[in-house]
């Protein structure tokens, strides 16, 4: 049996799109809703930020400067020194529960003819591969 790689960037390009439409973010902007919630929006500086999504921070910047990305999030001076304190803001953690919302409902329509075991066991294969394959890219 061949593996049709190209499966995984069709069922990836379609997520992508209904996110965008159904709640009008990029991935870029998604990445960072998960991030923060997954963290208990916790503040961080863009340096860390960057550091934990494994981006540069000229990426990062360039993401952030988005109008909607800003309108996502809280971008503060540190108190302290110079850098820049990022987390969601009110806006951001509605929006959060709409994504997580809109992401329950692509996750029910993809595996509604699976079982909760099968998609269990599919996403921890899933995570498992997605893991060997970004420690490949490192070496």
């Amino acid at each position: 049996m061949t593996l049709d790689i190209l499966n995984f960037s069709l069922i990836s390009d379609e997520i992508k799109r209904i996110i965008n439409q159904k709640c009008g973010l990029n991935q870029s902007q998604t990445r960072l809703l998960l991030f923060f919630d997954s963290n208990n929006n916790e503040p961080l500086t863009m340096g860390e930020l960057a550091n934990k999504l494994d981006i540069s921070l000229s990426t990062l910047s360039r993401q952030i400067n988005q109008k909607r990305t800003l309108e996502i999030v809280d971008v503060t001076r540190s108190k302290t020194d110079s850098s820049k304190l990022l987390s969601l803001n009110k806006n951001g953690l509605k929006k959060v529960i709409e994504l997580k919302d809109e992401l329950n409902q692509i996750r029910e329509d993809l595996f509604s003819h699976l079982s909760d075991e099968e998609v269990n066991n599919f996403s921890k294969q899933l995570v498992t591969l997605a893991s060997k394959l970004n420690n490949q890219s490192k070496i």
